[in-house]
């Protein structure tokens, strides 16, 4: 009778542990899109540091929001509704569409981990993250293709208050957090305004995968991966693989005759990976490990007799 009533409770606990985790995290979207709150985040990696001062403010559905260094370069991040810009970067600044081939946040992927193939999802213990009670959970990747996360949910709201990134062995490779928090708190429209002259006023779009197929694609990415985007330019294409939390883009561009050789490199936890063959230089990066950045450029291969 003991080892009957034993093993119903093994039972049991799978699901209702399931669900405990699945509430926690399907608070993370509502808290990130819904509340206005203000904020500094720290970044580390790669042994960098870096600070971020944060505004996000929605309006009757509307969400605007912005990100803003307050060390090192001047750089931003200012997102209007479906357009983000990028200003700082050393390029002019730039908007791009959002849709369903990208996301704004990766906080809000995290909300589908238990949904997603590569991923398990389990209830740590209890933390404070910039004064405030946080419930931590666990994304362990289940194998070497992604990483894992380990999160800290404030447990009043349901916002992230910090996420790290983990390797295979358990270790950050990445660490945000935030330090101050003001929530409730409308940040004004001087604080969300971009610093660039003239606003949101340039367009790129990324197009969605779903009609007819690059000249360059992937065979067989690693498992959970797809294409889910793809933008063609002057003699080449950017391919956009994610498996609905980890991306990876791969790059394609024409190269001078001859040039033949590869190279890999690691900023924190990005890893890139190049290759120069038959007239063509094929970049792939991503925040995955080094091996999967290494794998989609490789296994990269030319549709309909196009390279």
């Amino acid at each position: 009778m003991r080892r009957l009533l034993l093993g119903l409770l093994l039972a049991l606990a799978g699901p209702l542990h399931a669900a405990d985790v699945d509430a926690w995290l399907s608070r993370i979207a509502p808290a990130l899109g819904e509340l206005d709150y203000r904020g500094t985040l720290v970044y580390v990696a790669g042994g960098k540091f870096a600070t971020l001062r944060v505004f996000h403010r929605n309006d009757d559905g509307h969400e605007r929001e912005r990100l803003v260094a307050t060390s090192g370069p001047p750089r931003e991040v200012v997102r209007d509704g479906g357009k983000v810009m990028c200003i700082g970067t050393g390029q002019a600044a730039v908007a791009y569409d959002l849709n369903q081939a990208g996301r704004w946040s990766p906080a809000l992927a995290l909300s589908q981990a238990l949904r997603l193939p590569g991923y398990r999802a389990t209830l740590g213990g209890e933390g404070r993250v910039a004064g405030r009670k946080a419930q931590v959970v666990d994304i362990a990747a289940t194998d070497g293709w992604r990483y894992g996360y380990r999160l800290w949910i404030d447990r009043e709201s349901g916002l992230p208050l910090r996420v790290d990134l983990l390797d295979g062995q358990g270790h950050a490779v990445e660490q945000v957090a935030f330090t101050e928090l003001e929530l409730g708190v409308r940040p004004s429209d001087a604080e969300l305004r971009p610093s660039a002259e003239g606003g949101l006023s340039r367009v790129e779009t990324l197009v969605s995968a779903g009609g007819a197929a690059p000249a360059w694609q992937v065979p067989a990415p690693p498992e959970g991966f797809e294409l889910r985007a793809a933008r063609y330019r002057a003699g080449g294409v950017h391919l956009l693989y994610s498996d609905g939390l980890a991306s990876v883009s791969v790059y394609v561009e024409k190269a001078e005759a001859g040039l033949r050789g590869s190279r890999a490199s690691q900023r924190g936890a990005v890893n890139a990976r190049s290759y120069w063959l038959d007239g063509w230089h094929v970049l792939a990066i991503g925040k995955v490990p080094a091996a999967t950045v290494d794998r989609f450029a490789r296994t990269l291969r030319a549709v309909d007799g196009d390279g």
